[in-house]
């Protein structure tokens, strides 16, 4: 049976898309791109925000009209299906199965069961790590799952509840499966974890990020990269360890939420404006030249327009490489549910639009001062109908530049001749590697 698996969300929910593709793979099933194609489509779901679940309920509605034409089993999962549990079938009318964010080796049985007509949704509670088969989609970048789960509890998140607890994979674990990336030759690895540098913190063994990322360093793979951080977990220890260690990425992607003390102490952030700002000044100090990317949240229920300024002025105080912007949106069974959603839509959107104005200006400034230099780039894909590649440079930041497919996977070093708010310009000058 052909199979085809459709992600949406975080790295985290790309990966294990990743072992979905394995555990159907080992069981026989037949990997393809497209619903048109497919025997089954699988929908691995986000629910961080209402309009994540929209997009899920509009694609099965979608696929509905692919099974008038022809046989077709649909299956729900992910973070949606676990946060949802049974009513997801309702939800989402013409979906013939579901399945949560656990237990994914059960996906052929499923599968087996939805085609003898059971219709069935299968949401264990988040518990012991799985270890299951990757089916990577790139031979030169991986994804490594540090730590499933959050016991942060931000007031606004479900991710707790859909993901589970804080649980941590066994650091010898982790490295073997870093080693093994090595010598297959993997260029780039980025390490996963909703809140990845609170990594360890549960194991009560001595694990921490800071050990590992120490670990990482003498892994000869070049670049080395981790997503997303929390600011409360950010330790003098992994301050350093990104410093000193040589194919940890000068980039740390660290999510602000809002620059209002009253507006953090809502969301349950368990820090201050100013322990944000201490600490961004701490991690420029040591890394020289770090980007520094954020998420923001807009619109969370009782931000008034002084909080928002805050924001505003906390982003050009920072000045990050990039800023993840969305305007709040309640989640089912979180503690800011009770809260409503008292800010018009209408004012969120324009707070929402002044972020990303006020971002734009400030990427287009820092790529500006770009100019004139070299960058190395990992190239990560072709864009053929404009006859450019795409690729990263050790800080995060995207360069584009005139190149062939057979640049894809290959380090080169690119000249920069223009700038654009999203992106560098230039003219690749030599193929490092």
């Amino acid at each position: 049976m052909r199979v085809c698996v459709l992600t949406w969300g975080c790295q985290l929910n790309h990966h294990k898309s990743e072992e979905i593709a394995g555990v159907l793979a080992a069981a026989g099933y037949a990997l393809v791109d497209r619903p048109e194609e497919a025997d089954v489509v699988l929908l691995n779901t986000c629910m961080v925000r209402q309009k994540s679940e929209d997009k899920a309920v509009s694609r099965v509605r979608e696929l509905r009209r692919l099974k008038r034409e022809r046989p077709l089993l649909i299956g729900v999962g992910g973070c949606m299906a676990q946060g949802r549990g049974e009513k997801i079938l309702e939800i989402c009318k013409g979906a013939d199965f579901a399945f949560g964010t656990v237990g994914l080796r059960f996906l052929p049985e499923l599968i087996e069961r939805a085609r003898r007509g059971e219709r069935l949704a299968h949401l264990p509670e988040p518990g012991e790590l799985e270890r299951l088969p990757v089916r990577r989609t790139s031979p030169f970048q991986a994804y490594v799952t540090l730590a499933e789960g959050c016991s942060h509890a931000c007031a606004y998140c479900v991710i707790p509840r859909v993901r589970g607890p804080l649980r941590s994979r066994p650091m010898p674990e982790v490295l073997a499966e870093l080693w093994e990336l090595a010598e297959r030759g993997y260029k780039e690895v980025t390490l996963l974890g909703q809140n990845v540098d609170a990594y360890g913190q549960d194991l009560r063994d001595g694990t921490s990020f800071a050990r590992l990322l120490r670990a990482v360093g003498k892994i000869p793979i070049p670049r080395v990269r981790f997503t997303s951080s929390h600011p409360a977990y950010m330790t003098e220890e992994v301050i350093a360890a990104i410093a000193e260690e040589a194919n940890i990425c000068e980039h740390v992607h660290l999510a602000v939420q809002s620059g209002s003390d009253r507006i953090l102490k809502a969301m349950r952030r368990g820090y201050t404006r100013e322990g944000f700002l201490r600490l961004v000044e701490r991690i420029k100090r040591a890394v020289p030249g770090v980007n520094l990317t954020t998420d923001v949240i807009v619109g969370f229920p009782g931000e008034e327009e002084e909080d928002f300024a805050a924001t505003l002025s906390l982003i050009e105080e920072v000045r990050f490489g990039t800023v993840y912007v969305a305007a709040y949106s309640p989640r089912p069974n979180t503690p800011a549910e009770p809260l409503g959603d008292p800010v018009p839509q209408a004012e969120k959107a324009r707070r929402l639009q002044e972020v990303l104005n006020l971002t734009r200006r400030i990427a287009l400034e820092l790529h500006r001062e770009r100019l004139g230099s070299t960058v190395e780039i990992l190239v990560e894909e072709h864009l053929p109908e404009k006859g450019l590649v795409l690729g990263k440079t050790r800080d995060f930041r995207t360069v584009l530049a005139p190149g062939g497919p057979e640049l894809v996977g290959q380090f080169v070093e690119v000249e920069v001749q223009g700038a654009t708010p999203a992106a560098l310009l230039g003219a690749v000058k030599e193929r490092v590697a």
